[in-house]
């Protein structure tokens, strides 16, 4: 007599894109801590991040191509559109890579994804996607527990120090994510994820090779370590993580994928505690707790 069949419950599509959305975002928590290995300038490691995740997204384009299902070729609009989330993205990177020279990567990176600000307003602003109150709610709970994180700062722990330009170069990274985030979210109406990643982080290469080269940055790595950094930085931060965001945006609103972006804050927080020290204060733990929070209630909004 054969064993009864054991029922194996699917994992909702809802559910998938999802744990995607998360995945992606721990992929790119690590971003700082590949930058802050690497030993070259901050827009130079924006370039070899990109190039480094050209070949994944070929073959992710490629393989998108041969879907059945797949999209109709670009039109003037969804271009524009693409374009305009490269372009953002390379000041995303360049200015978040910036900021890691003149505070610490708890401080920029927390700082960086206060993104989910502009995306809700941009969205609610301009494009008329008004937001839910239990989205609103988690957005309010994101910040406070990114203000909870930085708050040590300002009460002189050396800790959690960082200079004013520091963090303001990190907050200029957040408006542009923003801005990414929005404009990658119009183009995930015509077109598919794979053609989306790749055509941004093309433009998003040129303009941080360009932008590497006007600084007159350091841009070949000098050591292993720094290779082994950038490389990282486009196959772990970017290719996995950027793409998996970019897949979930086609089934989440900008506005509740922007408030899960929240979560490289903590992922960096705890890995540059592991790595450089950096520790947490109770505060921080606290905040983290909150962000946590506001990811549990963005899965069920």
């Amino acid at each position: 007599m054969s064993a009864p069949a054991i029922p194996v419950r699917p994992v909702s599509p809802a559910f998938a894109m999802f744990a995607a959305l998360l995945a992606g975002a721990t992929f790119i928590g690590f971003s700082g801590i590949f930058v802050r290995l690497g030993d070259v300038g901050p827009a130079a490691a924006g370039f070899w991040r990109m190039v480094f995740a050209m070949p994944v997204l070929f073959a992710w384009t490629a393989f998108e191509r041969r879907a059945p299902a797949r999209r109709s070729p670009l039109r003037g609009g969804a271009f524009a559109a693409i374009a305009l989330a490269g372009l953002a993205f390379g000041v995303d990177v360049a200015l978040y890579n910036g900021s890691l020279g003149y505070t610490t990567i708890a401080n920029a990176s927390l700082l960086g994804n206060l993104a989910p600000v502009g995306v809700v307003l941009g969205g609610w602003l301009i494009l008329g996607d008004r937001p839910s109150r239990r989205i609103l709610g988690a957005l309010m709970l994101a910040i406070a527990g990114a203000l909870l994180l930085v708050l040590p700062k300002f009460a002189g722990n050396p800790a959690a120090s960082g200079n004013l330009f520091g963090d303001s170069l990190a907050f200029g990274a957040a408006m542009s994510y923003a801005a990414y985030i929005l404009a990658v979210g119009r183009a995930r109406h015509h077109a598919d994820a794979g053609l989306v990643s790749l055509i941004s982080s093309l433009v998003c290469a040129v303009f941080c090779l360009f932008a590497a080269l006007a600084l007159r940055e350091q841009i070949l790595p000098a050591s292993l370590q720094g290779w082994l950094a950038v490389i990282g930085l486009g196959l772990v931060s970017h290719a996995l993580g950027q793409g998996l965001i970019t897949l979930a945006l086609g089934s989440y609103g900008a506005g509740a994928a922007s408030l899960v972006m929240v979560w490289p804050a903590l992922v960096s927080v705890l890995a540059a505690w592991a790595i450089f020290g950096e520790q947490p204060t109770p505060l921080q733990a606290f905040g983290g707790v909150a962000i946590l929070a506001a990811v549990l209630m963005v899965r069920r909004g």
